[in-house]
């Protein structure tokens, strides 16, 4: 029996082996490629199914606790630095505003290396310049202060006085300038009318008729169209007359003066014009016939030129005095505008430029008065002094400085990043210690922030100033030193590990052991007290993980996602709990690199999940609790396979 199938076995191996066979698996797959490619996929699926049951170990779930607590938080920032003197300053006149010139050293009262106290004198100047400015500067004052009195007190008896003076003063003036004009007038036409009457119409046959000609004996004219322009002059020129002359007749200071004066004016300007055609007419076209004609001709042209002469003046008199007459209205109406303007009330814009005027008067003297005192010359602070370049007879300016003034007191200057900077105010507390000593540790403050931060590489610093509450010998100046600046302290406060913190859709939430419920109860069993761990079967322990305890800090408050069960163990006892694992909602407060503040959802001593361990076959991964959350379920259920319980601390 057991021959002849051996036989056939061997039979159909070699049948398997054949190329007959293989050619047919090549046939069927060229054929039926579909039902090729289903197959394979099928095998595949189905040796992953079989390897995944066979081979693969049950997956395991670890957790550790730590205990809600009360304690200090404090939230720090922290940076090095350079020990450095607190100042070193030159010593100079304390002075403001401009450089100035203030006087010579009479006396030196101090040598290079010499330790002063703060107001100690140094050097005194003769303040002579410092003294003259200061008196400039208290007149100045002075006058200031009476200006800003007169305009809230308004005009006095004696300033009413002198403005009323002033109008009845123009009023005289103007009353004379009046008085004149007539005079100037009369004088104007009296002129005109005797070169006209007395002086050129003898060179005319019958002047004072309709048709005037004219005529000089034994002498001819050559331009008749000037001679003719004469005649007809000479014939416009009576009416002009004889209407200036009746206006003169009747004129009175009550008239219009101006009208009469421009009135006037133009008379003289027809009137010279007729003066210049007369005057042309003799000197240029006119021709004698013997000697005396000609002697005739130089005479007449003297004369009218003369008369032309005689016109310019009167127009310039005329003209003169209309200026003056309304310079002396306008004198008279600006006397009366004053008048006026000084008896009303000061506006407000009167009264803040007399104020502005006082208070610069004073602060003018406040500078001088700080000029005078700095004659004499002193420490600004404790210190030592170097560099001391005075000397008698040395003329000083407000920007001289004679001497460099080092304090004895040291400070730590250190550099922070912007986002520090913003943590940090001046007062806060400072821990020092020094690389170069390691033995010492000294405590200060922040005493000052640079308001303006640097700028390198489009990274913003900032300057801050530490200053140690008490000095000391061993440390000294360019030593580097760290410093931990306490921003903020939460005394006796609920606190956390920030490592048992997620946050899912700006909540943050802790895994919570609940050790009171019920269900704890149906877990019992014993850890091993030694390192090794205990499984539980993934059939039967599914969703619970063991617990170790290490000193801690914890958190609960809000809404329940669920619960997930851990095993504890207490390594002190030996005793074996587990409890269920609730995901809890908790508002923070304040936060260091490893402490969180719990405002609330939690209370003192429960029991946050601090880490979670994945454990596979023998190996284990293990991780903050706060990176095995990142939905708002926290912790779900998708922890499969059993758990193991491993004695860590209490």
């Amino acid at each position: 029996m057991e021959q002849p199938l051996l036989n056939k076995m061997a039979n159909f191996i070699k049948k398997i082996v054949s190329s007959q066979f293989f050619d047919r698996i090549k046939n069927f797959t060229k054929i039926h490629r579909l039902w090729t490619s289903i197959i394979i996929i099928a095998i595949i699926v189905a040796g992953f199914f079989i390897y995944s049951k066979l081979f693969t170990s049950a997956s395991t779930v670890q957790y550790t606790f730590q205990r809600v607590r009360r304690g200090d938080l404090v939230v720090t920032v922290s940076g090095s630095g350079q020990v450095s003197t607190l100042s070193k300053v030159s010593i100079k006149p304390q002075t403001t505003g401009q450089t100035q010139t203030l006087g010579q050293i009479i006396s030196v009262k101090v040598q290079n290396g010499d330790t002063v106290k703060a107001g100690q004198v140094v050097a005194i100047l003769d303040g002579k310049n410092a003294l003259q400015t200061l008196n400039q500067a208290k007149a100045s004052v002075t006058s200031a202060q009476a200006s800003y009195d007169k305009l809230i007190k308004g005009l006095s008896d004696s300033s009413l006085l002198s403005l009323n003076n002033s109008i009845t003063s123009a009023q005289t003036s103007l009353d004379n300038a009046k008085q004149n004009i007539l005079i100037q007038l009369t004088n104007a036409y009296t002129s005109a009318a005797n070169d006209i009457y007395l002086n050129t119409d003898p060179f005319f046959d019958s002047p004072m008729s309709t048709n005037p000609l004219i005529s000089v004996a034994r002498v001819n004219f050559n331009n008749q169209n000037l001679q003719n322009n004469v005649n007809m002059g000479r014939y416009n020129i009576g009416p002009i007359l004889s209407a200036w002359k009746d206006k003169i007749k009747n004129q009175t200071v009550s008239d219009d003066l101006v009208s009469s004066l421009n009135s006037a004016i133009s008379n003289l300007n027809i009137l010279r014009n007729y003066f210049d055609d007369m005057t042309m007419l003799f000197g240029v076209y006119s021709k004698g016939s013997d000697s005396t004609s000609v002697s005739a001709i130089n005479s007449d042209q003297n004369i009218a030129g003369s008369a032309r002469s005689n016109i310019d003046s009167s127009i310039g008199s005329l003209t003169s005095t209309l200026q003056s007459y309304n310079n002396t209205v306008f004198q008279l109406q600006e006397a009366k505008n004053n008048l006026s303007v000084q008896q009303e009330p000061p506006s407000a814009d009167d009264l803040a430029v007399s104020q502005a005027n006082l208070d610069n008067a004073k602060a003018n003297l406040t500078n001088a008065e700080t000029a005078y005192a700095s004659r004499i010359i002193t420490a600004p602070f404790d210190g030592q002094i170097g560099g001391l370049s005075a000397s008698i007879g040395q003329q000083v300016s407000s920007s001289d400085a004679l001497g460099t003034l080092i304090t004895s007191e040291k400070v730590i200057n250190v550099t922070l990043n912007e986002i520090d900077a913003a943590k940090v105010t001046a007062g806060n507390p400072v821990t020092i210690t020094f690389d170069s000593l390691p033995g010492l540790s000294m405590t200060g403050k922040l005493s000052y922030i640079d308001p303006l931060g640097t700028v390198s590489s489009g990274v913003v610093s900032y300057n801050v100033q530490i200053s140690m509450d008490s000095q000391n010998d061993q440390i000294k100046t360019g030593m580097t030193a760290t410093v931990v600046i306490a921003t903020t302290q939460h005394s006796n406060t609920l606190i956390i590990p920030t490592s048992a913190i997620t946050t899912a859709n700006g909540r943050k939430y802790v895994l919570v052991a609940d050790t009171s419920s019920s269900t704890a109860n149906q877990f019992g069993g014993n850890f091993n007290m030694s390192s090794t761990t205990r499984n539980f079967a993934s059939s039967s322990r599914r969703n619970f993980a063991s617990s170790t305890f290490s000193s801690s800090t914890g958190t609960t408050s809000g809404r329940q996602f669920g619960n997930y069960y851990a095993s504890g163990t207490n390594s002190s006892s030996g005793i074996t709990t587990q409890y269920p694992v609730t995901s809890v909602e908790i508002i923070t407060g304040i936060s260091n690199n490893t402490m969180t503040e719990v405002l609330s959802g939690l209370n003192e001593g429960q029991l946050v999940v601090t880490k979670k361990s994945m454990v596979t076959g023998t190996a284990t991964k293990t991780s903050a609790a706060s990176a095995t959350t990142n939905t708002r379920g926290g912790f779900g259920g998708s922890f499969g396979g059993g758990s193991i319980g491993t004695i860590i601390r209490n």
